[in-house]
């Protein structure tokens, strides 16, 4: 089993409490999240461990809706301002 530990961030839980921990991590086994706390309650070791300090953890939130290839071509002229002609 892998593990992942992330401490000493800001961590925003966006729980049914909507806490809001000041220095809070994770533990992530085997790429789900297990334990979500303060950085002083969570186990002090796992395979690979990330100090957050100083950075801001917030949820991931899944986009359904995207236009990917428009950002491929974004910065192509000619993929801009091509226009549909007739027939």
């Amino acid at each position: 089993m892998s593990t992942l530990l992330i401490k000493n961030a800001y961590l925003v839980t966006m729980d049914d409490q909507q806490r809001e921990l000041a220095d809070g991590g994770f533990l992530v086994r085997d790429g789900m999240i297990e334990q979500v706390a303060p950085t002083g309650e969570l186990p002090t070791s796992a395979d690979e461990t990330l100090d957050l300090r100083g950075y801001v953890v917030v949820p991931g939130l899944i986009n359904t809706h995207h236009h990917f290839y428009q950002t491929l071509t974004r910065a192509v002229p000619a993929a801009r301002m091509r226009t549909c002609s007739p027939g």
